[in-house]
């Protein structure tokens, strides 16, 4: 398997231009993951107001985005941009679902997820092995922290009483791993050779993200690594890969744009779903659900908001560059944005590193949602508005609203770059010694 080139193309690329590398960005969310399709939907079929329908290399996701581009990848040789298409009958015929009997999770021991008819089919047994493998899983983890309430000495008893209860014990996601592998070809996603996939997790025992690529796309290991990706701490079990405990990447990255940017993506459509922060109303009474809520959504904000800078600042650089080439005066912040591009020359780093960026943002001003648990909803109303939301809000896409990222169009980079060259590597063709 081989890929093009990642990052920039150096010099030799600045002589020929080449193709934007384009990249699709899909964060994490639960259930609200369907709003991504909406956009999908909409921004492929060319009918996202402003912006060309994408021809996309790259492709990064975390958490239900990960399933998401996951899907894209395994079908987008043979299927193109029909593949949204099939994403979205995916939501409706496998996702979709009642409260715990749904194509994700169901809750153990739960009443409706036996008196549901469509878990008799096609094994009749298969609601009693359930029974009975719930009922061993939850007597077990009841062994466990009776235990520890009893032996371990050094917590105090109130450390000991509060890790009486876990949430996740009760939630049983195997419906999910079924779900990934019916609608996930895993050797397509190994075999190609022009789009990349990148899915995020968090190591749960050492804090260190982890990206899972295609070549990690086994059998094997690619149900675990989208389980991984999405498995929602407190609330998900966390997944084991190999050895090493992971849960959802949303911990350090719930938007892999960073990533998207140091692989050397030209133009990034990034989907995420954050409301406005001040679109999410205060509780009359605090909890610690929409407490947690509330300080989760604020920090994803702030990194999707600083690396959409940092696209922005590379851009407005660019720009101050190509401005001092034409012998043209500068405004202050230009000057400053001139400075940092000579600091990173001085460092090492020449101008050829950076390229002019396009980031095109896509995000509900509102919560899609009510509340944090509504990520857990994937009844087939909630799910259908959802991707009717994504659908209409990508349709009235305005650029200047959402504070898109758009390089200046006057920055020629071949002349910028060659100017930039010691005399010595302008005449070597720009190679470096």
């Amino acid at each position: 398997m081989t890929f093009p080139p990642l990052g920039n193309p150096g010099l030799a690329g600045a002589r020929a231009p080449r193709k934007p590398r384009q990249a699709i960005i899909l964060s994490g969310g639960g259930a609200n993951g369907a709003y991504e399709v909406g956009v999908l939907k909409a921004l492929f079929s060319g009918k996202c107001r402003g912006v060309t329908a994408p021809e996309p290399e790259l492709f990064y996701g975390t958490s239900a985005g990960s399933y998401n581009v996951a899907f894209l990848v395994s079908q987008w040789g043979e299927f193109g941009t029909a593949s949204v298409a099939n994403l979205e009958r995916a939501w409706y015929a496998e996702i979709c679902g009642g409260a715990g009997t749904n194509g994700v999770f169901r809750f153990r021991g739960d009443p409706a997820h036996f008196l549901d008819p469509n878990v008799y089919v096609p094994n009749p047994l298969r609601p009693l092995m359930d029974l009975f493998g719930d009922g061993a899983y939850l007597t077990w983890e009841g062994i466990q922290r009776a235990v520890n309430l009893v032996s371990r000495r050094d917590e105090s008893l109130r450390e000991r009483i509060a890790n009486l209860f876990d949430f996740s014990a009760f939630v049983a996601t195997e419906p999910w791993e079924q779900t990934i592998r019916r609608t996930i070809n895993f050797a397509s996603i190994r075999a190609e050779e022009t789009r990349r996939l990148s899915v995020f997790a968090t190591n749960w025992a050492t804090g260190v993200l982890r990206s899972f690529d295609n070549h990690d796309m086994t059998e094997q290991i690619g149900p675990l690594s989208i389980r991984a990706s999405s498995a929602i701490p407190g609330v998900f079990p966390q997944v084991y890969v190999g050895a090493e405990p992971y849960v959802d990447g949303g911990v350090l990255l719930n938007t892999p744009l960073t990533p998207a940017l140091d692989d050397g993506a030209d133009v990034l459509h990034v989907v995420y779903l954050d409301p406005d922060i001040s679109a999410i109303p205060l509780d009359a009474l605090d909890s610690t659900v929409a407490t947690t809520y509330r300080m989760q959504a604020i920090a994803w904000a702030a990194l999707v908001n600083r690396d959409i800078d940092r696209a922005a600042r590379i851009n407005r650089g660019l720009a101050a560059f190509a401005r001092v080439q034409r012998g043209e005066p500068l405004e202050r912040s230009e000057m400053e944005s001139l400075a940092k591009g000579a600091i990173m020359v001085l460092g090492g780093t020449h101008l050829s590193t950076y390229r002019p960026i396009t980031v095109h943002r896509y995000h509900p001003r509102e919560e899609l949602s009510s509340g944090p648990l509504g990520m857990l909803n994937f009844e087939r109303d909630h799910i259908e508005a959802l991707i009717d939301k994504g659908f209409t809000d990508a349709r009235l896409h305005d650029c200047v609203k959402e504070k898109c990222v758009l390089p200046d169009e006057t920055v020629d980079l071949a002349t910028l770059i060659a100017s930039s060259m010691p005399p010595s590597l302008s005449r070597s063709g720009g190679r470096h010694a």
